[in-house]
């Protein structure tokens, strides 16, 4: 598997298949990268040619490899609680398989309404810190209880890190690209 983070000043190759995210939890198989991407989330393929791509400010982009098949999933809380990575991790065989998550937010404030009913519903309190009547998400800690031993984390966290694009910290447009390929 190889993986590429691309930002605003990089030049991202055209033939990277990128869908129409939604976060949601729709997958789709690539064979001819002629399919249709709209309101899908997460890519998977075995076409050994394909270059599969994900947008993220502060979402997660996760990508697998076994050997046979390549995927990547843009991983939000909606898309976390929609069971996106064990959905994706079905697609795969355990032996050989190789998970790489690229930069994202790693803990975020939210507010209690459907967002904290949602994350609860999924992990209970176990991922909430309350301080001074706010309440902050750990979301990698949360996507780490999901992701098989080994899987490796880039470790840079997008609201931190002033280079890369940030919604919750600038409400900006930009976004980082992940691509994953067989090469």
């Amino acid at each position: 598997m190889h993986v590429e983070v691309y930002s605003k000043f990089d030049n991202v190759p055209e033939e990277v298949i990128l869908p129409k995210q939604c976060h949601g939890d729709q997958i789709i198989e690539i064979v001819t990268g002629k399919e249709n991407l709209n309101n899908c989330d997460a890519l998977v393929t075995k076409n050994k040619s394909k270059l599969l791509g994900i947008r993220t400010a502060d979402c997660a982009a996760v990508c697998f490899s076994d050997g046979d098949k390549i995927g990547i999933a843009h991983i939000g809380w909606r898309g976390l609680c929609l069971g996106l990575i064990e959905k994706m991790l079905r697609n795969f065989n355990k032996g050989g398989l190789k998970i790489f998550v690229g930069p994202f937010n790693h803990s975020f404030e939210i507010k209690k309404d459907f967002c904290y009913d949602e994350i609860k519903a999924k992990f209970g309190d176990q991922f909430f810190i309350e301080s001074n009547g706010k309440v902050t998400f750990l979301f990698k800690d949360a996507i780490i209880s999901v992701l098989p031993e080994g899987t490796k984390f880039d470790p840079r966290n997008t609201f931190s890190d002033s280079l890369l694009p940030s919604f919750r910290r600038d409400k900006t447009t930009e976004r980082l690209v992940t691509a994953v390929s067989f090469k």
